[in-house]
């Protein structure tokens, strides 16, 4: 029958037929994107958390003679895995010296940072726009293509030329200076990406409290220390734990600088041969390596979990306030 023809009351239920379809489909609609996106966060989920859980199952795990029977839930749960790395990794002194490489390294590139990328975003003075195209290609250039020649630098270190004055110079190799001058100057680990996020973040705050400043009698050291530091503490806070994790992590430039002595966590877990030795010297029983070795990776990602649990609400709040603005 033809809409037209239709009476009152029938095209009333045809219409109230075509829109409880629509309304079902919508629903239907909204049902399988919601199952679809459940599906990709755990997914995603998956992927991240998966070597976490089985580098905690392997750490925890005794199950030295049923280790191929041995999926995720450990027939025998111990700390014998987490002492044998204790031992090896020599890790109350390696923990030690790693926090005041990473710690002090992120201070000081804080510092030296913000005063770096203010001067970019609120002075002018020549050259200005190639300075800071040199800094943003410091972000791009890797680490082995000066890493020889600033060895060699720590290594005969000469107090910037003072020393050759008098033919004498000092050796700064395992040492947390390698890490600190560096920082101090701008030109530590990743120190152009961190001017960079600074920079954008100065150039997003308002003339106007400088002006204010000024006119209160502020000069330009009193207007940063006191005005836009403050209100740049979200940005020093993403720029601090940014430079906390890679210094924590790092292990290509820390490995050239600690050759011998007491070695950051990252250079005394990476070390597999000396690893396999250790491990084989100190045990008295049989040992599964690869326990071991979640054992130590452990140790050595723990303080960073714990530190992002604690800071994560900070965190979180300066990612999104921080931004990258054009």
């Amino acid at each position: 029958m033809e809409y037209k023809n239709m009476t009152l009351k029938e095209k009333f239920m045809y219409r109230t037929d075509i829109h409880s379809r629509r309304q079902f489909f919508q629903w239907g609609t909204k049902v399988v994107w919601a199952i679809f996106r459940l599906l990709l966060i755990i997914g995603m989920a998956y992927v991240i958390l998966y070597p976490v859980l089985c580098m905690l199952s392997k750490a925890f795990s005794e199950d030295i003679f049923t280790a191929a029977t041995t999926k995720w839930i450990p027939r025998k749960i111990g700390l014998y895995n987490v002492n044998l790395a204790l031992q090896y990794l020599n890790y109350k002194t390696a923990f030690l010296l790693t926090l005041r490489l990473a710690v002090g390294s992120s201070l000081i590139q804080v510092a030296s940072c913000a005063v770096a990328a203010y001067g970019f975003a609120r002075f002018e003075f020549p050259g200005k726009k190639i300075w800071f195209t040199c800094v943003i290609i410091t972000i791009i250039v890797p680490a082995q293509t000066y890493l020889l020649s600033q060895y060699v630098d720590f290594r005969y270190f000469d107090f910037f030329g003072i020393g050759k004055l008098f033919d004498t110079s000092v050796n700064l190799l395992s040492t947390v200076w390698t890490f600190w001058l560096p920082a101090i100057f701008g030109v530590g680990l990743k120190s152009g990406l961190f001017i960079y996020i600074m920079r954008q973040f100065f150039l997003g705050m308002p003339r106007d409290l400088e002006e204010a400043a000024t006119i209160d009698g502020c000069g330009a050291i009193r207007t940063f220390l006191q005005i836009m530091m403050p209100n740049a503490l979200v940005s020093c806070i993403t720029v601090f734990l940014f430079s906390l994790v890679w210094h924590w992590n790092d292990y290509y430039t820390a490995s050239t600088m600690f050759q011998f002595g007491d070695r950051p966590l990252a250079v005394m877990l990476f070390n597999s041969a000396d690893f396999t030795a250790a491990v084989a010297f100190t045990s008295t029983q049989n040992v599964n390596l690869a326990y071991v070795k979640n054992a130590a990776a452990m140790l050595a990602v723990s303080p960073l979990v714990l530190v992002f649990l604690v800071a994560q609400n900070f965190f979180i709040e300066s990612i999104d306030r921080v931004g990258i603005k054009g």
